[in-house]
C-alpha cells in the first residue's frame, strides 16, 4: 500500500519535468530590433518578420534610416539583409535583442549586401 501511495505522489512529478530545456510552460518572448541604414539613396531590405514569414521592402532616402521591432521566443531564426540598389553609397544592417547586438554586416561596394542572421536568445 506504502509503495502505491509512493507511485501515485511521484507521477505527477514525472509528468511535470521533462529533460527538454524548451518544454518550459512559460516562454517568454524577447524584444528584437532590426536596424538599416548607410548612405545609400535606395536600398531593398528582406527580413523575417513576427510571423517568421520573409519580407521584402523598398526604402529611399527619405525612409532611411529603416527599423522594425517585434517579439519573439528563445531560438527563434531571424535574418536581415539590406541591399545597395545603386552603384554609390553604403549599407549597414544590426539585429539587437533588447540593447545587445545579436549579429551586424556593412557593405560599401557598388550594388553591394550587408547580411545577417542569428537565433533569439
Amino acid at each position: 500500500m506504502k509503495k502505491f501511495i509512493f507511485l501515485l505522489l511521484l507521477l505527477p512529478v514525472v509528468f511535470l519535468t521533462s529533460c527538454d530545456k524548451n518544454s518550459q510552460i512559460l516562454v517568454f518572448k524577447k524584444d528584437i530590433t532590426y536596424k538599416v541604414k548607410g548612405t545609400a539613396t535606395e536600398i531593398l531590405v528582406t527580413y523575417t518578420n513576427d510571423k517568421g514569414e520573409t519580407t521584402l521592402t523598398g526604402l529611399s532616402t527619405g525612409t532611411i534610416p529603416w527599423s522594425y521591432e517585434f517579439s519573439a521566443k528563445p531560438d527563434t531564426y531571424v535574418y536581415l539583409q539590406a541591399k545597395n540598389a545603386t552603384d554609390t553609397g553604403t549599407v549597414e544592417v544590426q539585429i539587437l535583442q533588447r540593447d545587445a547586438v545579436l549579429a551586424s554586416d556593412e557593405n560599401d561596394l557598388p550594388f553591394g549586401a550587408a547580411t545577417c542572421s542569428s537565433f533569439v536568445k
